[in-house]
């Protein structure tokens, strides 16, 4: 069973906190959706999406939701990795490698040169749309101003 793009946004939303038209209004869900595959690999990213189903036929919002997500999707789970790279690369725009640990324990080829695996920046628009800013309210410097005069204004804290 292959990941599926509404599947893969349930998790991103449970695992960020911020819900699926936040994360869809980014315009990198696509972005994001479509390079898992390639780090992971097509087996890994079955087993993954597979895990993922097994945590979200539970009720959103609910006590078993969270214990599934820790159970299934929590260290020491082999996903754990991948849902803190997912984390990371929703709130900072960049995806960190795995580490070399990870690749030798579930099987697969360290990342080349080139390959999607490497630490790298998926899209320009991840610096731009990356949820620390948002979650700070606050905008990314020389991206998303504020408007002439914002300078004036006293911090809302």
């Amino acid at each position: 069973m292959p990941l599926s793009r509404k599947s893969f946004l349930l998790i991103c939303s449970e695992i960020t906190g911020y819900s699926g038209f936040e994360l869809e209004s980014t315009g990198l869900v696509d972005i994001y959706y479509q390079l898992l595959p390639g780090i992971l690999g097509p087996q890994f990213t079955e087993e993954f999406a597979k895990s993922i189903d097994d945590v979200l036929v539970t009720g959103p919002d609910t006590p078993e939701r969270q214990a599934a997500v820790n159970r299934v999707l929590g260290p020491p789970s082999p996903f754990w990795p991948v849902i803190s790279a997912l984390v990371s690369l929703w709130y900072l725009g960049t995806w960190n490698q795995l580490p070399d640990s990870w690749y030798a324990a579930v099987g697969l080829a360290l990342p080349g040169q080139s390959d999607a695996g490497r630490t790298h920046v998926p899209s320009q628009l991840g610096y731009i749309e990356q949820l620390s800013y948002k979650t700070a309210d606050a905008h990314p410097p020389g991206a998303k101003p504020t408007g002439f005069g914002s300078w004036g204004w006293k911090p809302v804290v």
